[in-house]
């Protein structure tokens, strides 16, 4: 890795990544950062218990990376939270989150720290990231908390990008796979909640930031590719649907408004046995099954079942 990562010149920004047996995606995630000018301050790779030593190997490809090594998964807030205070610990005024799946481009966190800069009453910033940028493809511009299939709707989501979501704006929600975070907003409100294990804890994390003043801005000249759900199965895989569910559900008795509850009855709970039928005409009756036990299980209060889907090297 380039000793500019630790520059003089670097931005004060330390980015966390958790690793959760995916060394080959953590790798490529970390050879987009080192392209990255100016660089940020610091990056720490958080390995969530993975197997094959991964966690020694990372340290040993990555020495300037600050590797922290989790005797087991604790999930993606919980695998976080551990950069996150380690970063604040050393004095950091912008912690990045970003998914270890996820590519940067050259200037895509200086973009979002100028548009910081810009915007003060910013504490959640996040950039356009695409799911396919080769073929303009969309993934999220940031989240629309509103009436739909899932408690949030990303804008865009695979529509083409020309022409689309061009300006910078304040919005309801962004996602945790590429995410600028004030200091101050983890002074005012805390670290992301582990509860969630993985899935809607950004949700969780923007709406108590709304609450205590801040604004979510999604920046349209910060760009991020991102393909997505590598830890739990990606798509309509069971670990997704069910961890989604479950999220939803304890997302709903903290920060629910009518619309999101009437979203929530009537396409998690009214529609779901018609979802059933069509899953199994598609092959899908193992996840549309996990979404409904996720909402069970929340629901009732019940602690969420960590995947146990694994990446090996």
């Amino acid at each position: 890795m380039p000793a500019g990562f630790v520059a003089v010149t670097a931005l004060p920004v330390h980015v966390i990544i958790v690793n959760w047996n995916a060394i080959e995606e953590t790798v490529r995630c970390l050879q987009s950062l080192s392209q990255t000018e100016p660089p940020p301050q610091q990056i720490h790779v958080v390995d969530n218990g993975s197997e094959h030593d991964e966690a020694a190997r990372l340290a040993e490809s990555f020495p300037n990376v600050r590797v922290h090594a989790l005797a087991s998964n604790t999930g993606f807030a919980g695998g976080s939270n551990v950069g996150i205070r380690h970063a604040l610990a050393e004095g950091a005024k912008f912690v990045f989150l970003l998914n270890n799946d996820a590519r940067v481009d050259r200037d895509t966190i200086r973009a979002l720290v100028d548009a910081a800069s810009r915007h003060p009453s910013a504490g959640l910033i996040g950039p356009r990231i695409w799911r396919d940028r080769a073929r303009d493809v969309l993934w999220a511009c940031g989240v629309r908390m509103g009436f739909g299939p899932n408690l949030g709707q990303l804008r865009g989501f695979n529509q083409l990008g020309q022409g689309r979501y061009l300006n910078d704006e304040r919005v309801d929600s962004l996602t945790g796979c590429g995410l600028l975070v004030r200091r101050e907003v983890f002074e005012a409100i805390g670290v992301l909640d582990e509860s969630y294990f993985v899935y809607v804890e950004d949700a969780d994390f923007a709406a108590r930031a709304r609450e205590a003043g801040f604004d979510c801005l999604y920046v349209s000249t910060a760009h991020l590719e991102h393909p997505g759900g590598y830890s739990t199965g990606g798509g309509y895989a069971a670990g997704r649907k069910y961890l989604t569910a479950h999220g939803a559900t304890r997302y709903l008795k903290r920060h629910g408004r009518f619309i999101n509850y009437m979203s929530w009855i009537t396409f998690d709970v009214v529609l779901w046995p018609f979802l059933l039928v069509l899953a199994l005409f598609r092959g899908e009756l193992r996840a549309a099954w996990a979404k409904g036990m996720g909402t069970l299980h929340g629901v009732l209060g019940l602690a969420p079942r960590p995947p146990s889907r694994t990446r090996s090297s």
